[in-house]
């Protein structure tokens, strides 16, 4: 009964983030999108971290694009998500350049990810993943292995990044 509330209520939720970011335009969205790259960029987990996991923004989301040209700037090795079709599994392998972004083939949700059938390093076989999935977007808790980050952001930018 409680996973079922629980359930509803995360879908409630999304869908309610996801009224709020299509109401902002494109302009604030990436004025915020910079604003949160810039916190991001001085927050001392991400310094520290030599191996950073991201997502890839899709239209309507904050964009990564600068987060994930500062972590290939910066010599840090990134990893994005590869969700298996047909289950709830997702891998976070490693990219090798911004660039090849636009090359990855596309998902049933637009999503730019590499294929199932590639073979690439995994962020878990090679070292751990921290997830940070707290209220605060660049609020991490410590690694729970050796420089490794993972920004989850499932949250209305617009409010959780308070006074910009």
């Amino acid at each position: 009964m409680a996973v079922a509330a629980v359930s509803s209520a995360k879908r409630s939720l999304r869908a309610e983030l996801k009224r709020r970011l299509r109401a902002l335009s494109a302009e604030e969205r990436l004025r915020q999108s910079r604003l949160l790259a810039q916190k991001v960029f001085t927050h001392s987990q991400y310094q520290k971290s030599k191996r950073i996991s991201i997502f890839l923004s899709m239209q309507d989301e904050i964009e990564t694009e600068e987060i994930i040209k500062d972590i290939f700037q910066q010599g840090k090795t990134c990893f994005i998500p590869r969700y298996q079709f047909q289950s709830n599994h997702m891998d976070m392998v490693k990219l090798a350049s911004p660039e090849e972004i636009s090359s990855l083939p596309k998902t049933s949700w637009n999503i730019h990810q590499p294929s199932e059938v590639e073979v690439r390093e995994e962020a878990l076989s090679t070292g751990s993943l921290l997830s940070s999935k707290t209220s605060e977007p660049v609020e991490m808790s410590r690694p729970v292995g050796p420089s490794l980050l993972f920004f989850y952001f499932d949250h209305d930018i617009s409010s959780r990044l308070g006074t910009m």
